[in-house]
């Protein structure tokens, strides 16, 4: 008599999605905690975090808005706005975070280095006392020439691209997902 193996159970599934998170979140650990950040506190508790604080022009830039105090019942934030940017940033609420919003903004390749004030407002309908403000700092491009940057050109088509924390994350993300479905996979294949 052949044995049957016997079948996945919710709580293997439960612990592979969980080491696949516990990767990915691993893999954005680094880029998160050495981005340099910049958080200014507004009116009533309004702030706004940049991450990165200081660009260079056409970076972009992570924005947090934290519109949580009980002072703005159910927050309804304006466009986060700065002469910096392309254009103002329309923010989102952040999923299991009430009274949080992110967006991300492109800086304009034409702007001049410098500081440029980032504001916006927890509430559309009473700026004046749900403002917060960030100072974003631009630098030049001369110091692009300070520093080599970029993959070497050696001729192997570029693939050797270091990437980003959000590509190597998304990386991960799917190399886990596609071992899962070829442990799942091989497991079911012995129950024809």
């Amino acid at each position: 008599m052949r044995r049957i193996p016997p079948r996945p159970t919710r709580r293997r599934a439960a612990a592979l999605a969980a080491a696949t998170a516990a990767a990915t979140a691993f893999a954005l650990a680094p880029a998160v905690a050495l981005a340099p950040t910049a958080s200014a506190s507004g009116v009533n508790g309004a702030d706004i975090t940049l991450s990165p604080d200081t660009v260079d022009p056409g970076d972009t830039v992570g924005l947090i808005v934290n519109c949580s105090s009980s002072y703005f019942g159910t927050p309804n934030p304006t466009m986060v706005s700065s002469l910096a940017f392309v254009t103002a940033v329309k923010l989102h609420p952040m999923p299991g975070q009430a009274g949080f919003f992110s967006g991300a903004a492109t800086v304009s390749h034409d702007v001049r280095p410098g500081d440029y004030n980032v504001s916006g407002a927890c509430q559309v309908t009473n700026t004046s006392l749900s403002g917060f403000n960030a100072t974003l700092t631009v630098r030049s491009h001369e110091h692009d020439h300070d520093h080599p940057h970029g993959p070497v050109h050696t001729g192997v088509g570029g693939s050797f691209d270091p990437g980003n924390g959000t590509q190597v994350a998304f990386g991960l993300g799917i190399a886990g997902l596609g071992g899962g479905a070829l442990y799942w996979g091989r497991r079911r294949g012995g129950q024809n």
